[in-house]
C-alpha cells in the first residue's frame, strides 16, 4: 500500500513539474512577446517624438528664411544698386539669428550676384539652379531640393524669392544652409545608431537628410508618397530606405503652410537589440531558476521511487522539498516582477532647442509634481506654479521680480499639463520682451477661484506692452490658444503699465 502511495505520489509529482514547466513556458512566452510589443511601442513613440522635433525645427528655419529674404528684398532698396555698402549692411543683417552656416545672396535677372554674405564667393552663372529659375518664372517664395554647392561641393538646401520693382522681374534672392545643420538636432535626439531624420518636399524631392545622402533622390514612387500621404498628414510606418536599404520605424509630419515633411526614423535592428539584450538578462535569470526547479523536482521524484519502504523517511525528505519548492516559487515570483519592471522601461528623448526644452520642462514638471507629492487624483496649485515659474526664471538667468497671489486650489491632474504648458508661455513672453534691460522689471501671476471648477488666471507684467490687434501669431500664441481651449476658456489681452493677459479656466 505504502509502495502504491509513494509510486502514486511520484506520478502526481511528474504531473505537477510537467504542468509547472507548461505554465511557465506560457509566462515567459507571454513577457517575450509582450515586451516585444512594448519594444515596438517605444520605438513608434520616440520616433513620433523625433519627427515632431524635427517637424517644430522645420517651422522655423521656413519662418526665419522667409523673414530674412523679406528683410534682404527691403534692403535692396528702390534703386538696385551693385557694391552698395548699406546694402550689403542689410543684406548682413537680415541673416540675425540664422545658423552659422546660412549665406545669402541677391542675383539680378541678367545672373549677375549683386551682394553675397558667402567669403569663398566666386562668379557662377546660378540661372539653371531652380531657386533662380523658378521665382524667375513667377513663383514669389521656392524651396530648393538637395543641391551640391559649386562654390565648396557641400550638400546644401535653399529658399529663394521673387524680387520685383513696378512689377518688373529683377532678380533673386537667395539663402542657402548647409544640411549639416541638422547633425546637432539628430545628436541631441539620441535615436541611437542607424537613425535619421529628413526633410522631403512635396513633390518627393529629397530636401535635406543627416547621416549625409549620397545625393539628390526623387522619393516620389517610394511608399510615404504612394500610399500614406494621400490618407493622413502624419503617421508612423515601417519600411526600408530606399538610400541605405536599412529596416527602420519611420514617422513623419506634414509641416503647416509648408511644401515640406518632416521625417524621423529609428533602426529596426537597434529597437529589436535592445529588446533582445533585455530578454537575455531576463532569461539569465529565469532559466537557473526553472532548471533548479526541474533538478528539485526530479530528486524528488527519484527518492519516491528508489526507496518505497522508506516511509518515514520519504515523508520527511517530502517536507524538506516542500519548503524547496515554496522557496523556488517565491524567488520565481520575485525574479518574474523584477523583469516586468525592466521589460516595461523606456527612454525619452531630450529637448533641442531652449523655448522647445522649456515646453517639454512644463510638461515633465507636472509628472515630477504627481510622483513627488503621491498626487494622482488632485494637484496642489500654489506650489506647482511656483515650481514651474522657478524653473522659467532659472533658465533665463531673470532678475525679475515674480509677484504670486495664488488661492490654495486643487487641480485635477487632466488639467495640469495644459496650465503648466499655458503659464510657461506666457511667463516666457513677459521674460524675453519685459524683463532685459529694466532693472525694475516685475511679473505677476494670480489664481482666484471664482465659481464651482472655474478659476480666473491673471499673468500680468510692468514692460512696454504690444499690439495685439498687429502682432503676428507665432507658436507660442498658437501654444496659448490651443491651451486656453482644452481649459474650456477665452482668454485677452490689454495694456495697463505693461500686458495683462487673463483667462478664466476649468480646473476640475
Amino acid at each position: 500500500m505504502v509502495t502504491k502511495a509513494i509510486a502514486g505520489s511520484a506520478r502526481a509529482a511528474g504531473i505537477f513539474l510537467a504542468a509547472t514547466l507548461l505554465i511557465y513556458s506560457a509566462i515567459v512566452g507571454s513577457l517575450v512577446y509582450q515586451g516585444a510589443k512594448d519594444a515596438g511601442a517605444r520605438a513608434e513613440a520616440s520616433a513620433t517624438a523625433a519627427s515632431l522635433a524635427v517637424k517644430i525645427n522645420t517651422e522655423w528655419i521656413v519662418e526665419v528664411a522667409a523673414q530674412a529674404l523679406r528683410r534682404m528684398d527691403a534692403a535692396l532698396g528702390r534703386d538696385v544698386r551693385p557694391n552698395d555698402l548699406s546694402t550689403l549692411t542689410g543684406v548682413r543683417d537680415a541673416l540675425e539669428g540664422l545658423p552659422a552656416s546660412a549665406k545669402a545672396y541677391i542675383v539680378a535677372a541678367d545672373g549677375q550676384t549683386l551682394y553675397t554674405t558667402d567669403p569663398k564667393f566666386a562668379d557662377r552663372d546660378i540661372r539653371d539652379r531652380e531657386y533662380f529659375s523658378a521665382p524667375a518664372a513667377g513663383k514669389l517664395f521656392f524651396t530648393s531640393s538637395l543641391l551640391i554647392s559649386r562654390l565648396d561641393n557641400n550638400q546644401i538646401f535653399a529658399f529663394s524669392r521673387r524680387l520685383e520693382r513696378d512689377g518688373a522681374f529683377i532678380g533673386v534672392a537667395i539663402i542657402s544652409f548647409d544640411v549639416t545643420v541638422l547633425k546637432d538636432l539628430l545628436e541631441s535626439l539620441d535615436l541611437g545608431p542607424a537613425s535619421t531624420i529628413s526633410i522631403i518636399r512635396s513633390d518627393g524631392m529629397l530636401v535635406a537628410r543627416y547621416p549625409l545622402a549620397d545625393g539628390a533622390l526623387d522619393l516620389s514612387n517610394y511608399v510615404l508618397f504612394t500610399d500614406l500621404l494621400p490618407n493622413a498628414e502624419s503617421g508612423v510606418y515601417y519600411a526600408e530606405s530606399p538610400l541605405d536599404h536599412v529596416q527602420r520605424v519611420v514617422s513623419y509630419q506634414t509641416v503647416p503652410d509648408t511644401e515640406l515633411i518632416a521625417l524621423a526614423s529609428v533602426a529596426s535592428s537597434e529597437t529589436i537589440g535592445r529588446f533582445w539584450r533585455d530578454v537575455g538578462l531576463f532569461l539569465s535569470i529565469v532559466i537557473p531558476t526553472v532548471l533548479a526547479l526541474a533538478v528539485c523536482a526530479i530528486w524528488v521524484i527519484r527518492l519516491l521511487q528508489r526507496d518505497g519502504r522508506r516511509h518515514d523517511e520519504l515523508e520527511a525528505a517530502l517536507a524538506t522539498n516542500t519548503m524547496l519548492f515554496r522557496e523556488i516559487h517565491h524567488r520565481v515570483k520575485n525574479n518574474m516582477q523584477s523583469m516586468q519592471s525592466l521589460v516595461r522601461m523606456q527612454n525619452l528623448p531630450e529637448a533641442v532647442k531652449t523655448d522647445i526644452q522649456m515646453r517639454f520642462a512644463a510638461m515633465s514638471n507636472v509628472h515630477q509634481h504627481m510622483y513627488n507629492y503621491d498626487a494622482y487624483a488632485a494637484i496642489d496649485a500654489p506650489v506647482f506654479i511656483a515650481s514651474i515659474t522657478d524653473e522659467l526664471f532659472q533658465a533665463y538667468g531673470s532678475t525679475a521680480k515674480l509677484i504670486l497671489d495664488i488661492d490654495p486650489l486643487s487641480l485635477n491632474h487632466d488639467r495640469a499639463t495644459p496650465l503648466a504648458m499655458l503659464i510657461n508661455e506666457v511667463v516666457t513672453n513677459a521674460l524675453k520682451y519685459a524683463g532685459p534691460d529694466n532693472p525694475d522689471a516685475t511679473i505677476s501671476i494670480s489664481l482666484k477661484h471664482v465659481a464651482d471648477d472655474v478659476a480666473k488666471l491673471v499673468i500680468s507684467d510692468n514692460g512696454p506692452g504690444f499690439d495685439v490687434e498687429n502682432s503676428k501669431a507665432g507658436m507660442g500664441t498658437k501654444i496659448i490658444k490651443g491651451m486656453v481651449m482644452q481649459l474650456g476658456g477665452s482668454h485677452t489681452y490689454t495694456s495697463d503699465n505693461g500686458t495683462v493677459f487673463s483667462t478664466e479656466i476649468h480646473i476640475a
